[in-house]
């Protein structure tokens, strides 16, 4: 159940829901006694009820809380309010390594930058004895000044033996419905998590290579269609050779991946901080080792021959390939400038954010990194973000920035004109030509002038008085049409009462429509997870798994299809429940349709127009019982469903 904002929990109060996690909901609070903005996880109650479960809970909490490390999220507290058990944590500004890899495959600077941060972090936490046991991108946030940083360490060490029952499935997300089955964090899966063994540190350091498998080629290492079949691959296969899918991938990379990748632990890293320095290395020997560019051969001067004519004739733009080859090789990120007059230079990313940061520009610029991706204005930049100190609308910032230099430039005209004056006695009549140049400035900064003197008017005009406030139309998309001509009709009639209750009734009725809407929503969504293709793609996978289970020749592989077995028919249960009960939530919401039609009836004849207040009260909040005894039926399907 979600916490409403403003709930306090401890000394932490909720700002607003930034997450859901498999183990519970993540919030934005702030913690009252610091002043500052922390995440808090409160735990779902399933995780909170198992005693030993959550006394595990605490220490490894506490064990992960003692990792001061900049790739590891900082785990500040954790405490109990009123039954809810939460953990308070670092707050993240930045994006999750699953969203960046959408853009896989990774530049090869990118990839060994953030490689090792993942591996430093590692090795802090396998120093501390700690595991993490559940190393996925999901589990991966990027700041926005690059820094990487590793979340849950200690929480899924809480599930000892994966797919030992279907709630020790609590860690997997899900990716997506593939033949009926819940896909998720197997494919991070190591070989001893796969068949069920006792895990350590070398388990977290093959989770690391498969997502370094990933960033570099943009393909999961181990992808099938259903888990078992992921996690057979796990344990039987080889993944494809990095180099065929990626040509640029550096061969010490290769290596450190594919040892990383070996299905027998102990043929890994013995020491996570060997990893560390091998990653290390591959990153410095690309620098150091890059290539220079050659020297080009700069012609001699031309002179004139004997002969007549001229000896060579130097290229234009030599020196700036040379210049932008050298900024390749050191590894120094080159940016495409161009200005409103469609020229285009290339500058260095640290020239630029200097500029940005001495407010050089106009903001009519376009750029752009390299070759790469499209052109946007520079004040919609990342860069521009990340150097300029202004927190509303970039577009806003630049015409106060034109209005500015025009003031500063008018004020340096009028100030020389009167110094001149003073110490000479006139004007000199070259200023003249500088009031031409300071016109036609006047006449470029008035576009950007005019909308800034609009809305300083708008704010300084009084306000004008508020307009009764209508309330918005109700969504109409999955509620009858002549359901909500009967709401309108009754609210009709209870305006027509008058008095100072017309107004509470009315929005008792519209509380009920909505909520009807939401249950109708969740009844939708319900629908599709029952559908007749959900069922027969369900019975089909089930026939699968028992076919498997019965061809199945050695004790690894029956484990597996024996408890793909029980999830398939756990979740064919639930849907056979969530069947019987959509025939009597529809029912239920008949009823309650049927009851608004009948106030409206009575509403018309007078019968009820004439009925006290507490009377009329007393039918509504019948009503609104009805759905939500409906509703509270409903989602107890569905969260058996989603489990």
């Amino acid at each position: 159940m979600a916490i409403e904002t403003g709930t306090r929990l401890g000394s932490y109060e909720i700002v607003e829901p930034i997450g859901r996690g498999s183990m519970g909901e993540v919030y934005r609070a702030k913690d009252l006694k610091l002043g500052r903005q922390v995440a808090l996880k409160a735990l779902l109650p399933e995780f909170a009820s198992d005693d030993d479960r959550l006394r595990r809970f605490e220490q490894e909490a506490r064990a992960a809380s003692a990792l001061n490390h900049p790739n590891i999220v900082q785990i500040y507290d954790i405490g109990e309010d009123n039954g809810t058990h939460y953990i308070v944590m670092e707050l993240i500004e930045g994006t999750n390594l699953r969203e960046l890899l959408r853009r896989a495959p990774f530049a090869n600077d990118k990839l060994l930058e953030l490689a090792q941060q993942m591996a430093a972090g590692l090795a802090k936490a396998h120093d501390a004895g700690i595991v993490h046991r559940d190393l996925k991108p999901e589990n991966m946030m990027v700041t926005l000044d690059g820094f990487l940083k590793i979340l849950d360490f200690g929480l899924a060490k809480l599930l000892d033996v994966p797919f030992e029952t279907h709630s020790e499935m609590a860690t997997m997300v899900r990716q997506g419905t593939r033949h009926g089955m819940l896909i998720g964090t197997v494919e991070y899966m190591s070989p001893e998590q796969a068949s069920g063994k006792s895990v350590d540190h070398r388990s977290d350091q093959f989770s690391l290579g498969l997502i370094l498998y990933e960033m570099a080629t943009g393909t999961l290492a181990f992808h099938r269609e259903t888990a078992a079949q992921t996690l057979a691959s796990i344990i039987e296969s080889d993944p494809k050779p990095m180099v065929e899918l990626n040509e640029a991938c550096p061969s010490d990379l290769v290596r450190i991946v594919t040892r990383c990748l070996r299905k027998a632990h102990t043929e890994r890293y013995e020491d996570t901080r060997d990893l560390q320095r091998d990653l290390k290395a591959v990153a410095l020997h690309k620098r150091e080792l890059a290539p220079l560019p050659p020297v080009p051969q700069i012609p001699e001067p031309d002179v004139p021959s004997f002969g007549g004519g001229f000896h060579g004739q130097v290229r234009r733009g030599t020196v700036s390939n040379v210049k932008r080859e050298i900024r390749a090789a050191f590894g120094e990120t080159e940016f495409l400038l161009r200005s409103s007059d469609g020229r285009t230079r290339s500058i260095s990313e640290r020239r630029l954010r200097r500029k940005l940061r001495r407010n050089r520009f106009s903001g009519d610029e376009m750029v752009r990194r390299g070759d790469e991706g499209e052109w946007v204005p520079i004040y919609k930049s990342d860069l521009f973000r990340q150097e300029v100190p202004y927190t509303g609308d970039p577009a806003v910032w630049v015409s106060k920035r034109k209005v500015k230099d025009f003031l500063q430039h008018a004020c340096s005209f009028v100030m020389f004109g009167i110094a001149w004056y003073v110490f000479r006695g006139e004007v000199p009549a070259w200023m003249g030509f500088w009031g031409i140049g300071l016109a036609f400035h006047a006449i470029g900064t008035l576009p950007a002038a005019l909308p800034l003197l609009r809305q300083k008017r708008e704010l300084a005009a009084p306000p004008t008085p508020a307009l009764p406030e209508t309330p918005a139309p109700l969504p109409d998309l999955l509620l009858s049409a002549s359901f909500l001509e009967e709401v309108e009709r009754v609210k009709e009639l209870l305006s027509r009462r008058g008095g100072e209750e017309t107004q509470p009734l009315v929005a008792e009725v519209d509380a009920i429509v909505s909520r009807m809407h939401d249950l109708a929503m969740k009844q939708r969504d319900l629908s599709e997870q029952t559908s007749p293709e959900e069922r027969d793609a369900l019975r089909d996978t089930l026939e699968e798994a028992e076919r498997n289970l019965v061809a199945a020749d050695n004790t690894n592989d029956r484990r597996l299809y024996q408890r793909q077995t029980e999830v398939v028919r756990q979740r064919s249960e639930a849907i056979d429940k969530a069947l019987g009960v959509l025939g009597r939530l529809k029912v239920r919401q008949d009823v309650a349709e049927q009851q608004i039609k009948q106030l409206r009836l009575d509403l018309s004849r007078g019968e009820a127009s004439s009925a006290s207040v507490p009377k009329l009260t007393s039918r509504l909040s019948d009503i609104r019982h009805e759905v939500d005894a409906t509703e509270r039926v409903d989602e107890a399907i569905a969260r058996e469903l989603s489990s």
